[in-house]
């Protein structure tokens, strides 16, 4: 690990995922359960938090905003969670010190506050628990915040460095976990990529026509109005490894969802290649959640009988190219030995099995969403490489959604999304229009 002494305070970058997430667990008292790890570790983890470890917390009030930031809010909107912030953090006259609409407004989520969370997209989320941890730090000692530069995309980054100065005006410690590479604003170039040689391109298209989709109803009693995304009709023909690109909370997520059949919509969303169509699959940026708490062997069981191809087989070659595109083998070894030294798999090696059981089906195109995540810069883009090289072999489309200038000149394709403000239709409900645009084919 390496320490940045040119920030005020502390940030600590790491090779891995699991080193990191081990340093967090200890600063915050080990409160939070490993969830990477397993169920049996995991629900150890819970059952060993004791009544010491809780009177830790009140003795020395910390904030913290884990890696996947949707598991530090515990509410079910952003309404919800701010007030209970609010709550907290009252002066010694029971006065409230912050209004919890012009935190929301600093931190834009104001337009989110009764939605719920369940439907935010990843920048949406992250931005709450900054709001969150702002008004934290009325009582907190010190903030500690896993993998900050992961989740922002460049133009909302003036949110973290809101909450960093808040907390650096009142003297307080402010501890970063980071992954190599994670703060890095440099684009791929293509000889980086060794592109030409790596990526033969694969031809596909995609046809929306009158999507609209639900994002629930408003959790405010006061209030009953459904909020919708409608997402503007395309027809494109386009080229994989193709690049789907927007800031945060613009909806690039939920396009990824709407063609995979994920979540559900009206309306029609096709996906075609030679000779097949029908629904992509998707890799989740956080794809511990997406695992399910469940173990490598029974990821790699779950053969699609449609394709008949074995995972394990798809899974050498996604780590034989990995490896081939490291600087060198040490750091290969690194990430996803762990498992023959008798410890768990390592990240790397759970996506690389997530990602070999859906290529077994044959999908008309796989969606990596934010695929860096959980991963230094290094093994994120021999990551990338290496599953764009396998997909390719098997006539798989690959679309890469990422908020990072990293990929821009990796892609043959891209489709940039854009949304418009909410606004009140007739019904008296609230809609966006999701605008999206194409470049090359």
């Amino acid at each position: 690990m390496a320490v940045n002494e040119s920030i005020q305070t502390s940030t600590v970058y790491f090779k891995t995922y699991e080193e990191r997430e081990e340093a967090f667990r200890k600063g915050v008292f080990s409160l939070v359960p490993r969830k990477y790890l397993g169920p049996k570790l995991f629900w150890r983890d819970f059952g060993r938090i004791s009544l010491n470890e809780l009177l830790k917390l009140i003795e020395q009030p910390i904030a913290y905003i884990t890696s996947n930031p949707r598991d530090c809010l515990a509410f079910g909107t952003p309404w919800q969670v701010l007030t209970a912030a609010q709550l907290c953090a009252q002066n010694q006259k029971n006065e409230l010190i912050f209004s919890v609409e012009k935190v929301a407004e600093d931190f834009g989520v104001h337009e989110n506050l009764f939605q719920p969370i369940r439907t935010l997209s990843g920048g949406e989320t992250v931005k709450l628990a900054l709001a969150k941890a702002y008004l934290y730090a009325t009582f907190s000692r010190r903030l500690t915040i896993a993998s900050p530069f992961s989740w922002l995309s460049r133009d909302n980054r003036l949110y973290f460095q809101r909450l960093f100065q808040h907390y650096v005006d009142r003297s307080l410690q402010v501890e970063l976990l980071a992954l190599e590479g994670e703060d890095s604003n440099e684009i791929i170039e293509n000889s980086d990529a060794q592109q030409d040689e790596i990526i033969k391109p694969v031809d596909f298209s995609i046809s929306l026509k009158d999507v609209r989709i639900s994002l629930g109803s408003s959790l405010n009693p006061l209030q009953s109005q459904d909020t919708y995304a409608k997402v503007d009709d395309l027809k494109a023909d386009l080229t994989s490894p193709c690049l789907i690109v927007g800031e945060n909370g613009q909806g690039k997520s939920l396009i990824a969802k709407i063609i995979t059949g994920a979540i559900a919509s009206q309306g029609v969303a096709k996906l075609k290649r030679k000779n097949k169509s029908g629904p992509a699959r998707l890799l989740f940026q956080d794809v511990i959640n997406q695992t399910l708490l469940r173990s490598f062997d029974a990821i790699a069981a779950l053969i699609d009988r449609t394709g008949g191809a074995n995972p394990l087989e798809i899974y050498d070659k996604i780590l034989s190219e990995y490896c081939l595109y490291l600087d060198n083998s040490a750091n290969a070894s690194a990430e996803f030995s762990l498992a023959s030294k008798g410890q768990f798999r390592s990240l790397l090696e759970i996506k690389a099995i997530l990602v070999a059981v859906r290529l077994c089906g044959q999908p008309c195109a796989l969606i990596l969403d934010e695929p860096d995540w959980g991963l230094n810069r290094k093994s994120a883009i021999a990551f990338v490489l290496a599953i764009i090289r396998v997909s390719h072999e098997l006539g798989t489309p690959v679309l890469l959604i990422s908020h990072k200038p990293w990929w821009i000149k990796l892609p043959k394709s891209t489709i940039r999304v854009r949304r418009t403000p909410k606004e009140m239709d007739k019904d008296g409900n609230y809609s966006f229009q999701i605008k999206l645009t194409c470049d090359g084919s």
